[in-house]
């Protein structure tokens, strides 16, 4: 089992026999030199000691990243920051490392001289002979488009166009209405047999009804103006004149404006 005390600036380890390897590093060229005769994956776990009012200027949070490949799958990493400037410690160099290395923090806790212990994994990674995840691949919808361009004419053009000529063959004409009888036609009923609309305008539902014979259809009533401003047009209309929205017109003539109708 590889164990080693990593001690930084002026920084010292309190039980150096407890590991199996202590180094003392001042600037980067120590630290790299601390690694040399590692074999990957080999080291079982790695302390870094360093003093609170040095962290900013010797520790590097990229370095704790070249270690990772000196790392086993099951070591652990600790790094105990000592004693700090005005009792404040700024542990976010700490966390940065851990986050540029792919470890993951496993617990921070606080000793009694005062100092930070943070210890950080390996993150757990699959089981060895675990089947890989496979994905899926997406299937390609084609569509196979064969052109004959050497049939093509302008004649294609008008192929999908319908024939109005044809529309107006005898077979497709509606039927015409039905004739009329001939007891309807001596007796002068237009509506063939056929019960009198509600609206009868033809004097047959006032015959039926037992009215004169000589029955003839009667005008709409048309309403009479009692201003004598209606004829103007509405900027002179009162409020409930019964020709507004209508245009204005000559006296006399109310009952053409009443039977305009709309020619779309």
């Amino acid at each position: 089992m590889t164990t080693i005390c990593l001690q930084l600036g002026s920084a010292i380890c309190t039980n150096p026999n407890s590991y199996s390897q202590t180094f003392v590093a001042k600037n980067a060229d120590e630290i790299t030199s601390s690694k040399i005769g590692l074999a990957p994956s080999s080291l079982d776990q790695l302390d870094v000691i360093v003093d609170g009012s040095e962290l900013a200027q010797i520790y590097n949070p990229m370095e704790l990243a070249t270690w990772v490949p000196l790392l086993s799958p099951t070591s652990i990493i600790s790094i105990q920051v000592r004693g700090a400037k005005n009792g404040k410690i700024d542990l976010q160099p700490i966390n940065t490392s851990f986050l540029l290395a792919g470890l993951k923090c496993a617990s921070e806790r606080r000793e009694a001289d005062g100092s930070r212990v943070l210890t950080a994994t390996r993150r757990i990674s699959a089981p060895v002979g675990a089947a890989p995840l496979r994905l899926m691949k997406k299937k390609k919808n084609t569509i196979a488009v064969r052109l004959d361009l050497g049939m093509m004419d302008d004649d294609d053009d008008d192929a999908d166009m319908i024939d109005e000529d044809g529309l107006l063959d005898d077979n497709n004409l509606l039927a015409p209405p039905p004739a009329m009888g001939a007891q309807s036609e001596a007796n002068g009923d237009d509506c063939a047999g056929r019960k009198p609309c509600d609206d009868c305008t033809c004097g047959r539902a006032e015959r039926e009804a037992g009215g004169a014979a000589d029955y003839q259809p009667k005008l709409a009533q048309v309403p009479s103006s009692a201003c004598g401003k209606c004829p103007m047009g509405d900027a002179f209309r009162c409020a409930g004149c019964p020709f507004l929205g209508k245009p204005a017109f000559k006296p006399g003539e109310e009952h053409v404006v009443l039977n305009l109708m709309d020619d779309l």
